[in-house]
């Protein structure tokens, strides 16, 4: 048996020396100082533009993976990484070389790379020169074609690129890891993955789990800096199908937790398992034309439909200029409520406010919770929607309008720019009442519209396309309202949901549940992703939507049986 401070001490100690408490004993922060002070003196191009700010960021990783299929390991691995990248301003604050794609889209991405994991003073030193001499080159070209593009398109609204924030330095100490036998885990998860054996319409499924203990150190070159101990594990369920008509019926769920020993085995076997039912029953869907009338959004569908359609749309990233700028519908979300501040986007009923602060929801941790964002700006309880109005909007260090301060929502990981995002969401309802009662008033609401029947929806995709606002349901029922049954839909979709749904909400059930998951940022062309927390209602009535058909094509069936029950 494999025993974590056994590989702590054999694998991860190139780390152990960031454990002390005080930064000064810290190598490699010691070694990020030292060069980001030399760059600050010496790095200058002949007589070009010297940087006037510098930001580095490196992160230590240890992760324990383990995946397995219908009963069997299909992969197991222990990784150790350090990975660094560096920001270099070149200007001012008012205006720099930030924000500027040009030509090429993929390469709009801070300047990172993977860093020596044992602890030597030179040979990090080394690193973070090179990725300093990168950086320092690309921002004296991105500065010039930046300024030629603004005054090739007379641009004169400029709101600048990077705030005034006060110097933060927060040194987390350390938590002692807990004894964590690999093998017994990589056990639990050989058990979870053979619930699917029960479901022969299952054509594929997989469970995987992934322990990650991280070190996140920061420093800037106004005297920030920081140093966290970020650490998860990430148990993630998926499965694939097809339902009669060939209509591929494929999902995924995660579940996270602050450490392994936080997992109840018990209630994830069970909430697996249902997962497995309900999908299994999706294969025997049936098919519907169009439907206009009210649905209930619950469990994932409610919290997401508050994450597209609210939380994604007041996190203000600014649009960064290209030379293809018809290209950015591909590339980037627009955030469509940054400019509807004191506009109501709810029933007065609802209110939200955010604080990255608070660790737990009763006995559920918060993986959005966080002391210091990834900028180096401490956060502060933000109230955003108050009876039903915006009060507030997401900002990182990137001006907006009127707003020239950040509210410390500055998110991003290892290889991707900052962002302004959330981190624990709170939305609150003053209308609530039983989830019997809120399914009873959907009923109501069918008949008094002279409906035959009604949709309850569970699941939607947590990717859309830019081209929509809400992602297409993946589990949907229709209540008969005469039998009162409830039969999975085939695949629909959509039709003409806006941020008008946000006002339609009629009514929300009395209970709140906590939906822990991975938020991407608003650049199609950048992977970074950060964890987040929405605490919402667990059901959502919601007044009118639209449904209709999908306009995909099905695949054909399998020819032959899963090899498993062609028995």
């Amino acid at each position: 048996m494999i025993k974590i401070l056994t590989l702590l001490t054999l694998v991860f100690s190139f780390s152990i020396t960031g454990f002390a408490n005080d930064s000064e004993s810290d190598i490699v922060l010691k070694a990020m100082k030292s060069e980001m002070a030399r760059t600050m003196n010496k790095l200058r191009l002949d007589d070009l533009k010297k940087p006037y700010f510098v930001s580095y960021y490196i992160a230590d990783s240890t992760s324990y993976y383990v995946s397995a299929s219908f009963g069997d390991i299909k992969s197991k691995s222990l990784s150790v990484s350090r990975y660094g990248k560096a920001d270099i301003r070149i200007g001012s604050k008012k205006f720099d070389n930030s924000h500027y794609i040009g030509n090429n889209f993929s390469d709009y991405k801070p300047f990172s790379g993977n860093l020596p994991i044992e602890n030597d003073y030179d040979a990090i030193r080394r690193s973070l020169w090179l990725l300093s001499d990168k950086a320092y080159k690309d921002s004296l070209q991105k500065y010039s074609q930046k300024d030629s593009y603004r005054q090739k398109r007379n641009i004169k609204e400029i709101y600048g690129d990077m705030t005034d924030e006060e110097i933060q330095t927060y040194i987390e100490e350390p938590k002692k890891p807990e004894d964590f036998d690999f093998e017994y885990y990589c056990g639990k998860i050989k058990e979870l993955s053979n619930l699917f054996r029960a479901y022969p319409k299952l054509q594929s499924s997989d469970i995987s789990f992934d322990w990650g203990l991280n070190i996140r150190r920061f420093i800037n070159s106004e005297g920030s800096v920081y140093r966290n101990y970020p650490a998860g594990v990430t148990i993630i369920a998926s499965l694939s199908s097809q339902n009669k008509d060939g209509y591929a019926i494929s999902t995924s769920k995660e579940f996270m937790y602050e450490k392994p020993s936080d997992i109840d085995f018990v209630k994830l076997r069970k909430d697996i398992d249902k997962m497995a039912k309900d999908y299994s029953k999706a294969a025997l869907s049936e098919n519907i034309n169009f439907y206009v009338g009210p649905a209930i959004f619950m469990d994932e569908a409610a919290s997401e439909f508050f994450n597209q359609l609210f939380v994604k749309n007041i996190s203000f990233s600014p649009m960064p200029w290209a030379e293809k700028d018809s290209y950015l519908k591909y590339y980037y979300e627009i955030p469509k409520l940054a400019d509807k501040i004191g506009m109501r986007i709810f029933p007065p009923f609802i209110s939200a406010y955010d604080n990255p602060l608070e660790e737990k929801y009763k006995n559920t941790v918060l993986m959005g919770n966080y002391k210091i964002d990834e900028e180096g700006v401490a956060p502060e309880k933000l109230e955003l929607i108050k009876r039903g109005k915006l009060r507030n909007i997401y900002l990182s260090r990137t001006p907006y309008k009127e707003f020239t301060k950040s509210n410390g929502h500055g998110r991003m990981s290892s290889d991707s720019f900052s962002t302004a995002g959330a981190g624990n969401v709170f939305i609150n309802s003053k209308k609530k009442v039983s989830y019997d009662k809120l399914k009873k008033k959907l009923v109501q609401m069918g008949r008094d519209l002279e409906l035959d029947y009604v949709v309850i929806i569970k699941k939607v995709r947590a990717h859309k396309s830019n081209q929509k606002y809400l992602g297409d349901p993946v589990l949907a029922y229709k209540l008969d309202l005469k039998t009162k049954r409830e039969t999975p839909l085939s695949r629909v979709e959509f039709e003409g949901i806006t941020l008008r749904a946000l006002r339609d909400i009629v009514l929300t059930s009395d209970k709140s549940e906590v939906y822990n998951f991975f938020q991407g940022n608003p650049y199609g062309y950048s992977g970074g992703r950060y964890s987040t927390s929405i605490i919402s209602p667990f059901a959502i009535l919601v007044g009118e939507i639209e449904l209709k058909k999908t306009d995909e094509k099905p695949d054909k069936l399998p020819y032959l049986k899963h090899p498993f029950f062609d028995k």
